[in-house]
């Protein structure tokens, strides 16, 4: 054979160090379309796309952190510098999440609370992460079938449903764009060294810029250092040295998520279920998440701790050697194959610090918890179908029809059980149908649901059976208070804001409600007591400042009342009926001119309501023009409002 001939077979030999088999293609052939990353990316993108089509459709959902975090929210009603100062200084429902809560402002200031651009926002978030796995399995030398094949199941599995369709958790989306990114830029790093200080410190920013997402980016530098082992990088200094500025950003970031945590009573550690219990559940929720990745059945935005006082099922203690006997076949596959330990360990030590052992939360087990930790298992399942593949040709007449029908029935749940999500009555009877009467939360959360469609009976229905469950929810308790006073049963709310109050020992919804009640029983310093309280709580609690000018109107201070009517309308603009209630109060000082503005305001909002024009009418002649006065009477008659001062009028023509 020939020198060229001998060439010509060397070049399609994988030499001994090489990482990827290169194949020299004839001049002048194609690539095949499956080796196309552009046609994968689009292909990969447009499926992830279809599978999450009806989560635009989809609404807010108040009762699961919505409210709190966005419809709720008057932080992020307003873009401004105070505003800004308080997302960077202060927690939000025991968390640290600034930047979400940046992107909810800025989305609230140019579509206000249509929640079309809410979802959109989280697709498009999601559909970046998509691509950005895509480049790191590239990175991690699959292959681009391959690596597409790994991406398309980040993409479509019904495991990121909870990510992607519920709006608050823009946090796990936003974190995990800058957190894959800061992996993508280390990519970069590792491939050019001489100019590897630009591209450390460019990670660094991402890596930032996900803590100020969401706190769980502080594995960041784990992940980082599983790569080195995987690209079998020699453990110098420099792999070291490299690695400080992050394990110090997730140290300082870890412990402000501790003080936080404690602070607002959500850690426990040996609170109802003792520690060697927590253990189990960590067991538990580690081996669920592992058979839901091959198997994501009954989905649930709300898994429950069991009943207290009942014996746990045997799937806990099950759960230990089913742990155990997977930790053994990882190390015996692992000692020939470096990419199950990588893959393994990946999902491993990116979930471990979300396993309940030390309880942060009201359920143990949460799909979103895997959004970044099934990252290991999907590199795992496409590096194993490449080696496959690459050891025997015929591999892919098994592989090919299997990922069909996986991308298929994916595909369809996801579709499916993005609708879940659809409001608060989709999402909770879906919980209730599978944990029935195992927790009060999804009772009550689905009352809130019920009240907020003016659906009272079923709202108190809902907290009733939560109630009878035990539940000793101080907001649960103020709820149903809220739908007796909306009934006009006062001693009935009284009697269950009382009873709050000892559970929670204040809350400045509770002080305002208290407030409220008192004023409806005229004890107006009691209610003013309160509504103080209230406000000096919470400042941004609007309601509050216009049950404090209801007070103030009714003890005549009628300029504090018109103060606390317009500080409501920086929160609720478009009230139309506080426009009015203003105008009443200047009518009230004497100032026609300025109370006829106000009342002019509302009938531009409504006109059709008669009340604003026999106000106005009265105005009108209280300033002795008596055309307009008598035109505005009448316009209120003919809406079905009579006026109480027509005998004003006689002798001027009708």
């Amino acid at each position: 054979m020939n020198d060229r001939g001998k060439q010509s077979i060397n070049q399609n030999i994988k030499s001994k160090n090489s990482k990827v088999t290169k194949t020299v293609r004839p001049a002048g052939q194609r690539k095949a379309f499956y080796e196309n990353p552009y046609l994968l990316l689009f292909f990969i993108l447009l499926l992830t796309t279809i599978a999450f089509l009806p989560s635009l459709k989809n609404n807010f959902i108040p009762t699961w952190d919505d409210g709190v975090y966005i419809t709720d929210n008057f932080i992020i009603h307003h873009l401004n510098q105070e505003s800004l100062r308080w997302m960077f200084t202060t927690q939000i429902n025991g968390t640290y999440v600034p930047l979400p809560l940046l992107t909810f402002a800025i989305e609230y200031k140019l579509f206000g609370l249509n929640p079309f651009p809410y979802h959109l926002s989280n697709l498009v978030l999601h559909l970046l992460c998509t691509v950005m796995v895509f480049l790191i399995l590239r990175s991690l030398k699959l292959k681009p079938l391959y690596a597409s094949l790994g991406a398309l199941l980040f993409g479509i599995h019904p495991m990121r449903v909870e990510s992607v369709a519920w709006i608050t958790e823009r946090k796990d989306l936003l974190y995990s764009v800058f957190y894959l990114l800061a992996i993508v830029i280390y990519f970069k790093y590792l491939e050019n060294r001489k100019r590897g200080l630009k591209f450390i410190i460019l990670s660094l920013c991402f890596f930032i810029l996900a803590l100020f997402s969401k706190i769980q980016a502080v594995t960041l530098p784990l992940s980082l250092l599983l790569i080195d082992y995987y690209l079998e990088r020699p453990l110098k200094t420099d792999l070291i040295v490299e690695k400080i500025p992050y394990f110090i950003l997730s140290l300082v970031f870890g412990i402000l998520g501790i003080i936080i945590l404690k602070t607002h009573g959500i850690l426990e550690v040996h609170s109802i279920f003792g520690f060697p219990v927590r253990v189990l559940f960590g067991f538990y929720s580690l081996s669920a998440y592992i058979v839901k990745f091959f198997a994501p059945l009954t989905l649930s935005s709300f898994y429950p701790y069991p009943v207290v006082g009942k014996p746990l099922s045997g799937l806990f203690y099950l759960s230990p050697p089913f742990i155990l006997l997977s930790v053994f076949l990882i190390y015996m596959a692992g000692r020939r194959h470096r990419a199950i330990v990588f893959g393994s360990l990946f999902f491993l030590l990116n979930v471990v610090f979300l396993l309940q052992v030390v309880g942060a939360g009201q359920a143990f087990i949460a799909d979103r918890f895997t959004y970044i930790p099934y990252i290991g298992f999907f590199f795992m399942v496409a590096w194993v179908s490449q080696t496959a593949t690459d050891a025997n040709l015929n591999m892919k007449y098994i592989l090919i029809p299997f990922f069909i029908a996986v991308f298929f029935f994916f595909t369809v749940m996801t579709y499916e059980y993005c609708k879940i999500w659809q409001n608060g009555e989709t999402l909770w009877t879906n919980v209730i149908k599978k944990f029935p009467l195992k927790n009060p939360v999804p009772y009550e959360n689905r009352g809130g649901y019920y009240r907020s469609m003016k659906l009272a009976e079923k709202a108190l229905a809902d907290y009733n059976t939560a109630i009878s469950m035990g539940s000793k929810d101080a907001e649960l308790i103020m709820n149903r208070g809220n739908i007796y006073f909306d009934k006009g049963y006062d001693n009935s709310a009284y009697s269950d804001y009382l009873r709050s109050l000892k559970l929670r020992k204040g809350g400045s919804h509770l002080y305002g409600n208290l407030g409220a009640i008192y004023a409806r029983r005229n004890q107006m310093d009691s209610a003013l007591l309160n509504l103080n309280r209230s406000l000096q709580m919470d400042p941004w609690f609007s309601t509050s400042y216009a049950n404090r000018a209801f007070v103030y109107d009714k003890t005549g201070n009628y300029d504090a009342s018109i103060k606390d009517f317009k500080k409501y309308l920086e929160f609720k603009p478009a009230d139309e009926k506080v426009f009015s209630s203003i105008g009443k109060e200047y009518l009230k000082k004497g100032d026609y001119p300025e109370a006829i503005k106000w009342y002019d305001k509302a009938i531009a909002k409504r006109p059709d309501f008669g009340n604003y024009y026999r106000n106005r009418s009265q105005a009108w002649l209280k300033l002795g023009d008596k055309e307009k006065a008598l035109q505005d009477a009448n316009t209120a008659k003919k809406l079905e409002f009579v006026p109480d001062h027509l005998e004003n009028f006689k002798g001027i023509k009708k």
